[in-house]
């Protein structure tokens, strides 16, 4: 199914469609174990092959919306997109990565994910966002909370990192919940 992209403006961002000429980027943040312990994927040995093909498949999927994540100044800085959307309940996934360390902490991410909520919520009509975040990730879960999600559960040492298991938090949001952020 094909979709006509369209620029979500945020107040310190903006979501543009991702393409093929992103992907080299992509590839230097998913070579960096820094920025990769956070993702529930382990891609330190991808190449430019196997992440055009990701990216070709995400863009012909109708339960996929991956959107690239730019600056002020058009630096590409992160992705961030709605996954395994299931149309008939109404719900996704959300993941996010902010790739160049300089950029954390400075509410990009937190500006991306009101903005791909409120798009989940007033253009695709979607009633439930979730989102897995793993227990050493603090600073992930003060974003999150920040944007309104809320604790919903626990995949007790359901991750498997440096040597040792951790919980997996799940979190979630709901339409009414983030229709209250902007009003």
């Amino acid at each position: 199914m094909a979709r006509a992209w369209k620029i979500l403006e945020g107040k310190k961002v903006k979501l543009r469609d991702l393409c093929e000429e992103d992907l080299p980027r992509c590839l230097v943040w998913l070579r960096d174990r820094g920025v990769t312990k956070y993702l529930d994927f382990d891609l330190i040995n991808i190449g430019l092959v196997q992440e055009t093909r990701w990216l070709k498949t995400m863009q012909s999927s109708p339960n996929d919306y991956i959107f690239a994540i730019e600056k002020e100044n058009g630096k590409h800085i992160g992705n961030i997109g709605l996954h395994r959307i299931n149309w008939r309940d109404k719900n996704c996934m959300l993941g996010i990565i902010i790739g160049d360390i300089e950029d954390w902490n400075k509410g990009y991410g937190t500006d991306a994910i009101k903005t791909i909520l409120k798009y989940a919520v007033e253009k695709l009509r979607l009633h439930k966002i979730n989102l897995h975040v793993y227990e050493y990730n603090p600073r992930a879960i003060r974003t999150y909370e920040k944007c309104g999600f809320k604790k919903e559960g626990l995949l007790r040492e359901g991750h498997y990192y440096n040597e040792k298991y951790w919980d997996v938090i799940v979190m979630g949001i709901l339409d009414r919940d983030i229709k209250m952020l902007y009003d």
